[in-house]
């Protein structure tokens, strides 16, 4: 397991205002040991995790559980580690001695990746957020023909959008943000860029994929419609737009 990650495991999804970088890791686990790999994610490996976030080394971890199936082969499960910056992506912080110890057991006698291999993983960057916290999330995962204007727009059309109607609290957004992967790249890379929607409740995450939630029904979405050039930026709109179930998260213990 050490050695086929840079941190020890990695959706969002953990949105935490230090955070610029994520490492996003993408797990196949079989339906009939999946029981023992949260176990043991959650119970051993999360300790890694705590106690490099409380060492400052990275800014949040977090497990999400994907809802439904997209493909018998797809990945069923992503692990999440946010960092201040690039320059604070140390693996040898991460698998420190002091930190590994907090275990309390041996790696060996936890490890996962042998029953629930890497499908892939992802680096990326933060290019905006909103929000705070959420238990359910929508990844829309996309690859634009100009990655730039898809940035742009949603920095200055859809994030205003959304960011009122989370303050507004009236549809059940909690979050809203969006990423841009710095690698893998490529002509065969899966997507280049992703946007995701938080809510605490699968029913307000529901209504929000069903067009049929009250920020999606409003005469303010219907304007963001009429001046968004989506359709041109991404005429085949997304390469899968999935949703995925907090299992664990680890943030900073607040400031005192």
């Amino acid at each position: 397991m050490k050695k086929s990650l840079i941190l020890f495991l990695g959706l969002i999804i953990t949105v935490n205002s230090l955070a610029q970088v994520a490492y996003m890791q993408f797990r196949k686990v079989p339906m009939d040991r999946q029981a023992e790999f949260v176990e043991k994610e959650t119970k051993y490996w999360s300790k890694v995790a705590k106690s490099a976030i409380d060492k400052g080394q990275m800014t949040g971890w977090s497990l999400w559980r994907k809802v439904g199936i997209t493909n018998v082969d797809a990945p069923n499960y992503v692990l999440m580690n946010t960092f201040e910056s690039i320059d604070k992506m140390d693996p040898a912080l991460i698998w420190s001695e002091s930190n590994m110890n907090t275990m309390g057991v041996s790696p060996d006698m936890v490890e996962t990746q042998s029953f629930a291999p890497s499908a892939f993983d992802y680096w990326l960057q933060f290019e905006a957020s909103v929000g705070g916290d959420f238990k359910y999330v929508v990844v829309n995962y996309a690859s634009p023909k100009s990655r730039g204007a898809f940035i742009e727009e949603n920095k200055t059309l859809w994030k205003p959008f959304h960011e009122k109607n989370i303050m507004e609290g009236s549809m059940g957004m909690a979050s809203w943000g969006m990423l841009s992967v710095i690698a893998p790249t490529g002509n065969q890379t899966r997507f280049s860029v992703l946007t995701w929607d938080g809510f605490n409740k699968m029913s307000d995450a529901m209504k929000f994929k069903s067009y049929s939630s009250p920020e999606n029904t409003s005469q303010a979405w219907k304007d963001v419609l009429s001046k968004t050039k989506m359709g041109e930026i991404m005429p085949d709109g997304f390469e899968y737009s999935i949703i995925y179930e907090l299992v664990m998260r680890i943030s900073p213990e607040p400031k005192k």
